[in-house]
């Protein structure tokens, strides 16, 4: 055998071993982006059985099941919106985690805008009210500040005096 046999002898081999690794890499790598494709579009639906858990969160055996029949159609190359369309259709709009803007389905869509709005607006009036009433002078009777007075045990005299104490600097007595 010449030298060059030699080392095309153990080169084919090589090379095969390495196309069927690129092969079965290839093959995973298409496995998992379908994996994940499935689990991005159970997202958008709601479980049947869990009505607070999306389809790629519920390990619930009707949620197990969705996902194949989302496999099963991306397999077979139907599109994200005919798949959903196909749920929407067996199970109606509130398998969809995103109800569709149209119908009755604007009330979930514009409602919490509107809840929003409204209370900016009362905080803004009640602020408003606030204000406007702190600015006012309170008008009193003498009859209740004396009430006033005698409750506090204020006598007039002290009250209308000026203090006379030292005013104290905080330091040691």
């Amino acid at each position: 055998m010449s030298s060059v046999t030699r080392r095309t002898h153990w080169l084919r081999p090589l090379l095969a071993v390495v196309a069927l690794l690129l092969l079965g890499a290839a093959a995973l790598a298409q496995e998992v982006q379908l994996e994940t494709r499935v689990f991005e579009i159970a997202r958008q639906l709601r479980c049947p059985s869990c009505v607070s858990e999306s389809v790629s969160d519920s390990s619930a055996p009707i949620a197990q099941q969705m996902r194949e029949i989302i496999q099963d159609q991306l397999v077979a190359g139907r599109s994200e919106t005919e798949i959903l369309a196909y749920f929407q259709t067996r199970y109606g709009d509130w398998i969809l985690l995103d109800p569709p803007k149209r119908g009755i389905h604007l009330v979930a869509w514009f409602l919490p805008i509107i809840v929003g709005v409204v209370a900016v607006a009362v905080v803004a009036l009640l602020a408003r009210r606030w204000l406007a009433n702190s600015r006012k002078t309170i008008e009193a009777t003498p009859e209740e500040l004396a009430r006033v007075r005698s409750q506090l045990g204020i006598t007039r005299s002290r009250a209308e005096e000026p203090s006379r104490e030292e005013p104290r600097t905080g330091g040691p007595d």
